[in-house]
């Protein structure tokens, strides 16, 4: 996916929230700031939004010297997410189809981000979610790939939402496959899982946890582990979370390839071919290979 102006727009937002999260004083903020526009106004128009933002962060903790400005941030989210998982789980369990509402939850767990202030908020916002319907829902070519001794590869996002990215974890080990591994960052960046929300999640009691052999936003295979490429490539069906990985594996070959998100803005729903705020879980092949109107007409008769 490439960067459009609306990204520039909104990495400059993040840059600037990521400030305040690390405590930054005002000189260190006019500090970063400077370089940050200087950076943005050399973006190439080829450039994928998340290798755009990566040297911004960089630069945040250069000059910060905070390492993870959001670590407080990721353990209360972490805490809020189980705080509402019980109620989740239920909903889950009482659905007529318990894997799509799983992947439905995890989807609109993005809304237990890093600002968790506003708690209210985000328990509003997630039931909403939970009673909606996703644009785009491709769970029966899921079960496709779900044969008995396969491998799935999970690919998280954030911190807080992969609370519930274990409720899809505990549906896809239900059919009998050889394994569930799910994949973490190896270092700080921005909100993004580690191991240790991992475990703060509970997943290494339920299925295998790896790294991805980096601290980058979604993957850049030139930085990956070993491990994780062959994590990967020897999935039967690979299941990537979140906006970052939908930009970076966005043309990835793999034939199982699921992207899993909420399309919270517009030039990742443009192209996805749905309204911002949708849920999706869309497999890559169908839905690259869809044109715009039938990937639409389809999408309606979803709702």
């Amino acid at each position: 996916m490439q960067v459009t102006p609306d990204c520039l727009s909104c990495l400059l937002r993040q840059a600037i929230h990521t400030l305040r999260c690390s405590g930054a004083d005002e000189q260190q903020q006019m500090a970063v700031l400077r370089e940050v526009l200087a950076h943005l106004a050399q973006v190439e128009p080829t450039m994928d939004p998340s290798r755009v933002a990566e040297p911004m962060y960089e630069t945040i903790v250069r000059i910060t010297g905070k390492a993870d400005p959001y670590a407080a941030a990721k353990k209360e989210a972490n805490t809020l997410a189980n705080e509402l998982l019980g109620a989740v789980r239920d909903r889950v369990t009482q659905s007529h189809d318990p894997l799509a509402k799983a992947l439905q939850a995890a989807a609109a767990g993005c809304v237990i981000d890093a600002g968790v202030s506003h708690q209210t908020r985000i328990r509003r916002e997630l039931k909403r979610l939970l009673e909606a319907t996703m644009a785009i829902n491709d769970t029966a070519l899921l079960r496709n790939f779900l044969k008995r001794g396969a491998r799935v590869l999970y690919v998280l996002d954030n911190a807080g939402e992969i609370v519930l990215d274990a409720l899809v974890v505990d549906r896809l080990q239900r059919f009998g496959l050889s394994g569930v591994t799910v994949a973490v960052k190896s270092g700080p960046i921005v909100n993004d899982a580690t191991l240790e929300d991992a475990r703060a999640a509970g997943l290494p009691k339920i299925c295998t946890v790896i790294e991805t052999g980096a601290a980058c936003l979604g993957v850049d295979w030139s930085r990956v582990s070993a491990e994780f490429r062959d994590a990967f490539r020897t999935a039967d069906a690979v299941i990537a979370k979140g906006h970052a990985h939908f930009e970076t594996l966005h043309d990835d070959p793999h034939p199982g390839l699921f992207f899993l998100l909420y399309a919270k803005c517009a030039p990742v729903a443009r192209s996805l071919r749905c309204p911002v705020g949708s849920m999706v879980f869309a497999h890559a092949p169908r839905w690259r290979a869809a044109p715009p109107a039938t990937t639409a007409a389809r999408d309606s008769r979803q709702r």
